[in-house]
């Protein structure tokens, strides 16, 4: 399976590099993934899956030995053992979401600019999971929509609605807390 992940890479130094992420994080993903779908094998497709999306964005991964990219491979794997766990559960359920357009996304700026980075990361981090990986992936490794969605195995209209959300949620608790 390393050998497909590989193929998606084009220069050998990212191979070199994704070589060196999968061996640190593959225990750690499967963990994760384990403990919410508790049968291995389903827990080793999501780490698979996994490692598909991330060397389909390799590119945005930068250090691989720094807390960010563990929570960036912790995010992805969860995400993908939810999927799994969601299409073992139900026979898919399609969400039902209202889109706003992409402007709506970035509206009201003010509050954010008045916080700290790292006061802004913690309020990110303190959101529901629901909310708190889309907004950080799009506020803290500016992925695209259409990015989130793939890694997050979402809908581009899911996670538009969640960063959405997640920001509002955001500027209510910012505000509160001035």
């Amino acid at each position: 399976m390393m050998t497909l992940f590989l193929t998606l890479l084009d220069a050998k130094e990212e191979k070199s590099k994704f070589d060196k992420l999968y061996e640190k994080y593959r225990k750690l993903m499967h963990y994760v993934a384990k403990g919410i779908l508790t049968d291995d094998q389903l827990a080793e497709d999501a780490v698979q899956e996994a490692f598909f999306r991330i060397a389909k964005n390799f590119y945005k991964v930068g250090e691989i030995d720094c807390p960010q990219t563990k929570n960036f491979v912790v995010i992805i794997v969860r995400n993908a053992a939810l999927t799994i766990a969601k299409k073992e559960a139900t026979a898919g359920s399609i969400e039902d979401i209202d889109l706003l357009p992409d402007s709506e996304l970035r509206q009201d700026d003010s509050v954010f600019d008045k916080v700290e980075i790292d006061e802004l990361i913690n309020e990110i981090l303190s959101l529901p999971e629901t909310y708190r990986y889309p907004l950080y992936l799009y506020g803290v490794y500016d992925y695209k929509i259409t990015e989130i969605a793939n890694l997050l195995g979402i809908t581009t209209e899911t996670a538009k609605k969640r960063v959405q959300r997640a920001r509002k949620i955001l500027k209510d608790n910012l505000e509160k807390g001035r």
